[in-house]
C-alpha cells in the first residue's frame, strides 16, 4: 500500500520495445523517453502511412506498486490528473497493454479524469481546494504536494496529536490513546478499516457506493462506522463468479469461512487473519504464507460452535495454493 502511488522517476522505468497496436481503437501507443522524462504517445496511421491524430503527454505519476500492474497519470497545468491509455502488467514476465476501460472503440483517450474517489483508495489523503470539497465537477483539483503512497493515517487516523504527546514525553497510556489502534476496535470497526477500500461490489459504471451528502471526499476516519460515511450497494443477484478488482472484503463476507467462523459473539475471521497490513508477502513467499494460514485454523479463530460445524479435510494438496483456488469461496466447508 505504501507503494501504491508515486511520482514517475527514471530509475523506475520499465523496458519498452515496440509500439502497441490496439485494434479496437485503431491506434498505436508507445512510451517515449526524452531529456530524462517519459511520455506516452498515441497516433493513428494516415492514408499515406504517416502518423496522424497524434497525442503525447508526459507521465508524472504511477498508480500501482508493480506487483500486479502500473498505470500512468498525467498532471495538467490545472493540477488535475488524467489516466493514460497504456499500462504495464506483471503477468507473463511483464507486458504492455491497454489500461482498464481503454480496450474499446470509444475509449476516452488521454483525458479520462482521476476522481477524488479514485485517490481515496489509491493514495494518502491529498490536499484539495476547500471550495471543491463538495464538488461533483469533472475537474478534480489536487493541491501540491500530492502524497506518494497510502500512509499510516488511513488505518490509524490523524497522527499529529499522537506525535505531539509522544514528543512531550507524556505517559504511554496517553500516547496510545491519541492514535487509533485497529486491534482495539470491535470486530465490525476492524473490518471497516479494510472495507473502506476493499468492499467495492462492482467496478462497472453504476456506482458501488454513494458518499453521504454531508461528508467530504476524505473525511472518513478509522473507527467510525463506515455507513456514516457512505452507502454501499449490492448488485441484484450478487457477484456470483464475476471477478472485480477491489472485491476482497465483499467476497470475504459472503464466504462460508466467514459465516461459519462463529463463536458466541459473531464471526472471528477478519482480513488480518490472513493479511498482515505491515508486511504482505509477494512472489513465492506468498503461496507458502497463505497455505500455512489456511492449514492453521485453530479454536481461537473458529470457536467451539464453529469447529463443531467444520467439515474435516486433508491439508492443502501439493501444487495447489490458496491463491490458485477460487478466493474465499472454496475453503473447507
Amino acid at each position: 500500500m505504501g507503494r501504491s502511488f508515486a511520482r514517475w522517476r527514471p530509475e523506475n522505468a520499465d523496458a519498452f520495445e515496440k509500439p502497441i497496436y490496439n485494434k479496437a481503437s485503431d491506434s498505436y501507443y508507445a512510451m517515449v523517453a526524452r531529456d530524462g522524462k517519459l511520455f506516452q504517445r498515441r497516433w493513428q496511421a494516415g492514408f499515406d502511412g504517416k502518423e496522424t491524430n497524434v497525442d503525447e503527454k508526459q507521465i508524472d505519476f504511477v498508480i500501482g506498486s508493480g506487483n500486479h500492474s502500473k498505470t500512468f497519470l498525467h498532471q495538467t497545468n490545472r493540477n488535475t490528473l488524467q489516466v493514460l491509455p497504456l499500462s504495464w502488467y506483471a503477468e507473463r514476465g511483464g507486458y504492455w497493454d491497454m489500461s482498464p476501460g481503454y480496450d474499446q472503440p470509444d475509449n476516452p483517450g488521454s483525458v479520462r479524469p482521476v476522481h477524488y474517489e479514485c485517490i481515496f483508495c489509491h493514495n494518502a489523503y491529498p490536499k484539495i481546494p476547500v471550495p471543491l470539497e463538495h464538488t461533483s465537477s469533472e475537474e478534480m483539483v489536487f493541491a501540491e504536494p500530492i502524497p506518494e503512497g497510502i500512509d499510516c493515517q488511513r488505518c490509524h487516523g490523524p497522527g499529529a496529536r499522537h506525535v505531539s504527546i509522544a514528543s512531550a514525553g507524556k505517559p504511554v497510556e496517553q500516547i496510545r490513546a491519541a492514535i487509533i489502534n485497529p486491534k482495539r476496535l470491535d470486530r465490525n470497526r476492524q473490518l471497516e478499516v479494510c472495507m473502506q477500500c476493499h468492499l467495492e461490489t462492482t467496478s462497472l459504471d453504476l456506482p458501488h457506493a454513494i458518499r453521504r451528502f454531508d461528508r467530504t471526499p476524505f473525511s472518513y476516519i478509522p473507527g467510525q462506522p463506515l455507513g456514516d460515511f457512505q452507502v454501499q450497494f449490492e448488485p441484484k443477484g450478487g457477484m456470483k463468479d464475476r471477478f472485480e478488482i477491489a472485491q476482497g472484503a465483499y467476497r470475504l463476507r459472503q464466504s462460508q469461512c466467514f459465516l461459519k467462523s462463529t463463536g458466541l459473539d459473531g464471526p472471528n475471521l477478519r482480513c488480518t487473519t490472513c493479511h498482515n497490513p505491515h508486511d504482505i508477502p509477494h512472489g513465492p513467499e506468498a503461496a507458502a504464507h497463505y497455505n500455512a494460514v489456511c492449514n492453521g485454523c485453530t479454536p481461537r479463530l473458529w470457536g467451539e460452535q464453529g469447529l463443531a460445524r467444520r467439515t474435516p479435510r486433508a491439508p492443502i494438496a501439493s501444487g495447489v495454493t490458496c491463491r490458485s483456488a477460487a478466493p474465499m469461496t472454496w475453503c473447507m466447508w
